[in-house]
């Protein structure tokens, strides 16, 4: 049914592997009354169908269970890139829901496979609003946490074999003091005007520290 990364579609029922992973996790619910369970979404890879690829499948699926108020969500960037979504919304869907319980940062190129690339290297705006989401909804206080989620690249020296950790961690705090730096009300001006082009450039001009 499953061969290098693809499966045979009618090999199973949607409808039967959804109903299977509830009643998985309403059997990890019952073993433990104390654990907690949180689903990290991915729309493909190493599979190219996925029955719970998106946040908002994660909030269907936890509402689906015997105790919704134990099970949430752990958002990657590279997967909801993958899907072909902005990691910032999805972070912020289930910032809504109370439901994200930790986040994996990292980047992608495309809807290609899983790259787990250094946080912010492919796309440095799509990686600031994810952080300034983070920081302007207090995001850790809670006990909640943010995680690194990349991996060397294939030919790194081993020598180098940690600096994708290093530099992902380097650009995530160089984005929070950014984000702490972010003008709301120079936003909200824009906003009431409808002059986007305005705040974008802000937007750009701060990332480039010309502001």
């Amino acid at each position: 049914m499953v061969r290098e990364g693809t499966l045979c579609a009618e090999s199973k029922s949607p409808v039967w592997a959804t109903k299977m992973l509830i009643d998985a996790l309403n059997e990890i619910l019952d073993y433990d009354p104390k654990i907690c369970i949180v689903i990290e979404p991915k729309p493909n890879e190493p599979i190219d169908r996925s029955i719970c690829g998106t946040m908002g499948h994660v909030m269907a699926v936890s509402a689906a269970t015997k105790d919704p108020s134990r099970v949430g969500g752990n958002l990657e960037s590279a997967h909801a890139i993958l899907a072909g979504l902005d990691p910032a919304n999805e972070m912020g869907f289930a910032l809504a829901m109370n439901k994200l319980w930790t986040v994996h940062l990292n980047d992608q190129n495309g809807i290609r496979f899983d790259q787990d690339k250094t946080f912010g290297v492919e796309n440095l705006r799509q990686a600031f609003n994810q952080i300034k989401l983070l920081v302007e909804n207090n995001y850790g206080s809670n006990g909640e946490y943010i995680g690194l989620d990349v991996k060397a690249m294939r030919t790194t020296k081993d020598a180098d074999s940690y600096k994708h950790l290093e530099n992902s961690l380097k650009i995530v705090k160089a984005l929070e003091e950014k984000a702490l730096k972010f003008d709301y009300e120079f936003q909200r001006k824009c906003a009431e005007n409808r002059d986007f082009e305005a705040l974008e450039m802000y937007v750009m001009e701060l990332l480039m520290g010309l502001n």
